[in-house]
């Protein structure tokens, strides 16, 4: 709260008058799926600010970014209209950091690509603005019907579940390293590898239960409560938790069409080839 001119001010107007949209974007959920909806422009657009100096020191820190803590300072920042940067849809993810890439650094990111030919490695440039003018905003269904009648509503992950997935990736990481420690018996060996499972399990579990709506069959309500739908997720087959599974990360995509034309710049072999776009590349200015 500021006081200017004997006037209650909610805001601070040199940071109003400075500070300015630099480009719109639509996001993949189209909205959708957020506790609270962002604010959206009437072409349904998200607007995105340039990094401000404080923000470009978070994001010169690449692994800061795999943080869930330094992610969301910077979609605060960057996109204030997101009142809760945690409770966002995954999916909306790598399309709001590429609108900040663009916004701070212009529409060209510089990625490296080995041709499949030559070996060589090309430094190719691939337009932002071009691949967010094509992002899927068509909308999925959230329902996924199991073969037995069971008829189950879903959500994409969060940001928060996505820094819980990384958790449970460093720990699968961890224990293949552990089980190759020559130091271990082969009883420490079974030991670790079943505590590590058992709390992978545990967590996707979790993931998948926080990503479901309601679970309906065919002679029950239709059940909310979150207890009820782990427990129930805890005894069902791999085949139907495959299914549900398969249908949250259906949800959870960027909608981002990642695949172009590539040239070798030393054999002028010419392929189609999908990049895996590394966070890290977004903001090297």
């Amino acid at each position: 709260m500021y006081i200017i001119g004997g006037k209650i001010q909610m805001t601070n107007p040199l940071i109003e008058a400075y500070r300015k949209p630099a480009l719109y974007i639509a996001l993949p959920s189209g909205g959708k799926f957020y506790k609270e909806k962002p604010k959206l422009s009437i072409d349904n657009e998200l607007a995105v600010f340039a990094m401000t100096a404080r923000d470009e020191l978070i994001s010169k820190t690449p692994d800061a970014l795999f943080n869930g803590e330094a992610t969301v300072s910077l979609i605060k920042s960057c996109c204030p209209d997101i009142s809760d940067p945690e409770s966002m849809p995954v999916g909306d993810l790598l399309v709001i950091l590429i609108g900040i890439r663009q916004a701070s650094y212009g529409k060209n990111i510089d990625v490296d690509i080995k041709c499949p030919k030559c070996d060589y490695d090309n430094q190719l440039t691939i337009d932002a603005q071009a691949m967010l003018s094509k992002v899927n905003t068509d909308p999925i269904s959230t329902e996924v019907m199991l073969e037995n009648g069971f008829k189950i509503k879903c959500l994409p992950y969060t940001l928060r579940d996505r820094t819980l997935l990384q958790v449970q990736q460093i720990k699968q990481s961890k224990m293949i390293q552990g089980l190759s420690d020559e130091k271990l018996d082969d009883s420490e060996r079974q030991s670790l590898f079943g505590s590590t499972f058992v709390e992978i399990a545990e967590l996707t579990v979790n993931l998948i239960t926080n990503s479901i709506v309601s679970v309906q069959g065919k002679t029950t309500e239709e059940i909310t409560e979150k207890e009820m739908i782990r427990e129930w997720l805890q005894s069902i087959t791999r085949q139907d938790y495959d299914v549900i599974k398969t249908k949250v990360e259906e949800l959870s995509e960027s909608g981002l069409e990642t695949k172009f034309n590539a040239l070798c710049q030393d054999c002028n072999h010419k392929w189609e080839t999908g990049v895996d776009l590394d966070i890290a590349n977004f903001f090297v200015g």
